[in-house]
């Protein structure tokens, strides 16, 4: 599929080729980029491993404790909404501890951007870079100051009331744990069947992020193929594009006799490239951001 819809006369530059670089192909992205004019990026979890942000589904990651068809499925959260919330605290704790830990009355410590997301910043400010899409939900992009994210995943950033739909802040899901635990200090996550709920309505409440089974957020995906289609290049970061729908929204730039670009630790998407990185997205982006730089 790398080549089916490669522009004419050009053949991918991935893994699979005779004397593939990931110098050669930096190269090659840098000219795709800098001739273009126009860039979006759709981000997946391997873009945030390098701020200390598991990776579900790697070996060893949350998801081979905790099956997402059961922790994360929109209809067993309304029935066990536990479940999440005993998920959710662990990976809290983990990004936590990751980024020096310390007393959660202080607040949690949350992971930073990194390089590669700064990378991304690079290529708006330089007039390339117009759309990151994410399917992450740890508003890192945000963070490192990008201005137009569509998170088509939602984000853990609000939780709503499952009756009213009132949304609260993150801070106030801390707010509740912190007390349930003082409260409760012989409870472990594992048993502790603690939910949080909106201060007004008692409601449960449920992160603002997009579960198994449930709808994306209201326009996420038709601005995500707006902005990949009004673009000569996308490039993807960090995901094997393995969740559908959204999974299917970077191959849409070769409707358009665009450019595919994937990065990637791991060979996943190799095969759909046109253009291949290959290496740690931290070290990998910014060397595409100073091969574009010497274009301009």
């Amino acid at each position: 599929m790398g080549g089916l819809f490669s522009k004419e006369g050009s053949a991918p530059v991935t893994p699979a080729g005779a004397g593939y670089s990931l110098d050669a192909a930096i190269e090659a992205a840098a000219d795709a980029i800098a001739s273009s004019g126009s860039l979006t990026a759709f981000t997946g979890a391997g873009i945030s491993v390098e701020s200390g942000i598991p990776d579900f589904r790697s070996p060893g990651g949350l998801w081979s404790k905790y099956k997402p068809g059961i922790y994360c499925e929109y209809n067993t959260f309304l029935r066990e909404p536990h479940l999440f919330w005993q998920m959710g605290r662990e990976l809290a704790l983990e990004v936590h501890n990751a980024n020096g830990g310390g007393d959660l009355r202080q607040g949690l410590k949350e992971a930073e951007p990194n390089a590669a997301h700064r990378a991304l910043k690079e290529l708006e400010e330089m007039g390339f870079l117009s759309t990151v899409i994410t399917q992450n939900i740890d508003s890192l992009h945000q963070r490192a100051g990008s201005s137009r994210v569509i998170e088509i995943h939602g984000t853990m950033a609000t939780a709503s009331c499952l009756e009213t739909g009132q949304q609260v802040p993150q801070s106030e899901v801390l707010r509740q744990w912190v007390a349930f635990r003082e409260a409760n200090p012989e409870a472990h996550i594992a048993t502790d069947n603690w939910v949080p709920r909106h201060p007004q309505t008692q409601g449960v409440l449920k992160p603002d992020v997009t579960m198994f089974g449930e709808a994306l957020p209201t326009g996420a995906l038709g601005a995500s193929w707006k902005a990949v289609l009004s673009s000569g290049v996308c490039l993807v970061v960090g995901t094997g594009l393995n969740v559908v729908p959204a999974s299917l929204v970077p191959g849409l730039v070769k409707w358009r006799w665009g450019t595919l670009i994937i990065a990637n630790l791991d060979t996943s998407g190799a095969s759909s490239a046109n253009i291949f990185l290959q290496g740690p997205a931290g070290t990998v982006l910014p060397k595409l951001v100073a091969a574009v730089q010497a274009r301009c």
